[in-house]
């Protein structure tokens, strides 16, 4: 297991958790992953079911990923700054942030598009489902190298 993210021996330990220096990253992190997940679900079954409350539905999902990405990233340098005091990142560590930032932009470009689009009344067309679904990928490769980094995945 990658001593980076040890676990407590006592998994009640409240302190423990609260305080370790890389414990609110992947508690965290999983907020801004699921309400775009949800976001590309709602928008998909908007279009399949011709049903616009959905639509909304898959808006205010990506809202709430956009709005809760800054604290994955902000926890993430946290815990780089705690844990490796700043050292140069090499490896899966290394594309692991360059993914992030990448998912983040992502996910922050598609809200404002989804924002300007609903100020004037217009639908997304087919070239903002096409970086949605780059959205989804660079996030799941993400989360992917964050499982090998956590030890939850072996590589």
């Amino acid at each position: 297991m990658n001593p980076f993210f040890a676990a407590s021996p006592n998994p009640f330990d409240l302190k423990a958790a609260l305080l370790a220096g890389h414990a609110q990253h992947p508690v965290i992190v999983h907020f801004p992953i699921a309400l775009f997940v949800a976001s590309v679900v709602f928008d998909m079954l908007a279009i399949w079911r011709k049903q616009p409350v959905l639509a909304t539905v898959g808006y205010f999902n990506l809202v709430g990923a956009a709005i809760t990405v800054p604290f994955a990233i902000a926890t993430g340098l946290g815990a780089w700054q705690w844990q490796l005091e700043g050292a140069i990142l090499k490896g899966n560590l290394r594309l692991h942030l360059i993914c992030a930032l990448t998912s983040a932009a992502l996910i922050l470009g598609l809200c404002w598009e989804r924002l300007r689009l609903r100020a004037k009344g217009e639908s997304p067309g087919v070239s903002y489902f096409v970086v949605m679904a780059l959205g989804l990928m660079m996030i799941t490769l993400t989360g992917h190298l964050g499982g090998i980094l956590s030890g939850v995945e072996m590589p």
